[in-house]
């Protein structure tokens, strides 16, 4: 993966909220991982360092504030090969870093064929 700025960042959640890209998290927080398999970024406040998004927890969408507070950003195309996301077809890859430890990956899905 690639670093990137934060404002470089805060596109790719605009896209993705855009197009209401279906996406992918995974959340790396020792002492373990937490996985959202279908969430779409609602909302992108830069300002205040979060990201609002919609994420399926139990069978419905619950609207989430994730916090990207100090957070520094890795980027990667489809060519990346992440185990988190293994079994998928995906078309990029945004990470953010923390510096406690965590890790959030966001992952695009492709578009289903038809």
């Amino acid at each position: 993966m690639s670093w990137i700025s934060p404002e470089d960042a805060y596109l790719i959640f605009d896209k993705w909220r855009e197009e209401q890209s279906p996406l992918q998290l995974v959340m790396k927080r020792p002492p373990g991982l937490r996985a959202v398999n279908s969430t779409f970024v609602k909302s992108v406040l830069p300002q205040s360092h979060q990201v609002l998004i919609a994420a399926l927890v139990d069978g419905e969408y619950l609207n989430v504030a994730v916090s990207l507070e100090g957070a520094e950003y890795e980027y990667d195309d489809a060519s990346a090969v992440l185990p988190e996301f293994a079994g998928g077809k995906w078309v990029c890859f945004l990470a953010a870093n923390f510096p406690n430890g965590n890790r959030y990956i966001f992952g695009e899905r492709a578009a289903a064929k038809a």
